[in-house]
């Protein structure tokens, strides 16, 4: 965040039942969380701006790209998918297992070798680690953001998005692996696909070479 702030405004925002947002009774719907997007932008007075969406945020991002198309000057999709859970027409997704997995271990430190197995404990210890995950969401919140998961997609949005679109991921993401980012490349009509060397998930502090490139996809949007 501190890298991209020295180039554009930055208006970063945590989503129902995460971070500083208070929690909620029942996952939130796609629809109610592309109306929040709006809600911010709005709050911001920002008329027309690039969207980041940032893994399971990717699929909302895409989803209003769609809907405002005189909004979104450009769509950045980073360490993300169209859809998660695996299918009969959809056999590169993560299985349910794989997914439940993931809230099953929230908040113990165990998920941190999946999504920054880079990150050694000399440098963030386990307890550490277990803050920054309940800081992010409880474990409560966590299940329903995987219910979330299980539930979305967009992949018939994907031949309908109009702006300028550059795709981001870790070769080595373990998450949400880069086989799945390559998917949305393909089905975004004159989008770019940028990989980069790494096995953490959505981590750009190590990848110079993105945030250059990003940073040049703002300016060219601009």
């Amino acid at each position: 965040m501190n890298a991209l702030s020295n180039f554009c405004r930055v208006i970063n925002f945590d989503k129902r039942g995460q971070g500083l947002s208070d929690p909620v009774a029942n996952a939130s719907s796609l629809a109610e969380r592309v109306k929040d997007i709006e809600a911010v932008a709005n709050a911001a007075k920002t008329e027309k701006f690039v969207l980041m969406g940032i893994s399971e945020g990717g699929p909302m991002s895409i989803k209003y790209a769609v809907d405002n198309p005189n909004r979104v000057a450009g769509l950045i999709l980073f360490g993300t998918t169209a859809r998660f859970s695996r299918a009969d027409d959809y056999a590169i997704g993560i299985s349910e297992q794989s997914l439940d997995g993931l809230a099953d271990l929230w908040g113990t430190a165990s998920a941190r070798d999946i999504l920054f197995p880079s990150i050694t404990r000399d440098e963030i210890d386990d307890e550490t680690y277990k803050g920054m995950e309940m800081l992010l969401a409880d474990k409560r919140s966590m299940k329903q953001i995987v219910e979330y998961m299980k539930t979305f997609d967009v992949r018939d949005l994907l031949s309908q998005v109009a702006c300028p679109t550059l795709i981001v991921h870790f070769s080595g993401d373990l998450a949400v692996p880069a086989r799945m980012g390559r998917y949305l490349a393909n089905g975004i009509p004159n989008s770019e696909y940028l990989e980069i060397a790494g096995v953490d998930h959505c981590d750009l502090a190590q990848a110079p070479n993105g945030i250059k490139r990003i940073k040049e996809f703002v300016r060219d949007c601009s």
